[in-house]
């Protein structure tokens, strides 16, 4: 099974960037955008995993879920990944909330390599960890999109009280995200 950590995008916030990708999406060619009901935070990525690790991940998040606070993470400017010149990913960042979800994701990761649960290759990141939600991919070689109005971004904002254990399937119409846990935040 194919596993990644992520905070789910709450209905309020998820609609204004509904709002967002419906108006970039008509000045844009090449672009998969994110459909609504899937955007969410990766805190981290697991990749295709054994269905047995669940059971062993699950307390290991719940601990990670104690030991971090919930808090207010608000949305702002986007941007692209890897570079403006070859964009591949289209994201917006954070105005707040970018030290917390950086903590919570740092904890939970602190919390796999202590217990020994994935392999050394997985419980090592890859890259450095930067908060963002990923609004669209690029598909092709020359994308369109209006850099002016991605750079503005979304302004909005949610309470970040819980993450979750994610399943992807991946469909020929794109991945299927299924929630297997969700994890509570310390309400200290």
């Amino acid at each position: 099974m194919r596993l990644f950590i992520a905070v789910w995008v709450e209905e309020e916030l998820r609609q204004a960037v509904a709002g967002f990708l419906e108006v970039m999406s008509q000045q844009a060619e090449g672009i998969k955008w994110t459909p609504p009901e899937q955007l969410h935070f990766t805190l981290k990525f697991l990749g295709e995993q054994r269905s047995e690790l669940v059971k062993e991940l699950c307390p290991v998040l719940a601990e990670a879920g104690r030991q971090e606070s919930g808090f207010l993470l608000s949305l702002g400017k986007g941007g692209v990944f890897p570079r403006w010149q070859g964009p591949r990913i289209l994201w917006l960042g954070l105005d707040q909330g970018d030290k917390e979800l950086r903590s919570l994701a740092q904890r939970i990761s602190q919390g796999i390599a202590d217990k020994g649960v994935l392999s050394a290759e997985h419980a090592k990141e890859k890259r450095s960890f930067s908060p963002h939600l990923t609004i669209g991919r690029v598909k092709g070689s020359a994308p369109v999109f209006n850099r002016l109005l991605l750079t503005g971004g979304v302004r909005g904002s949610m309470t970040v009280d819980s993450f979750s254990l994610v399943e992807s399937l991946l469909t020929p119409q794109g991945p299927v995200y299924k929630e297997i846990q969700r994890f509570s935040l310390s309400r200290s």
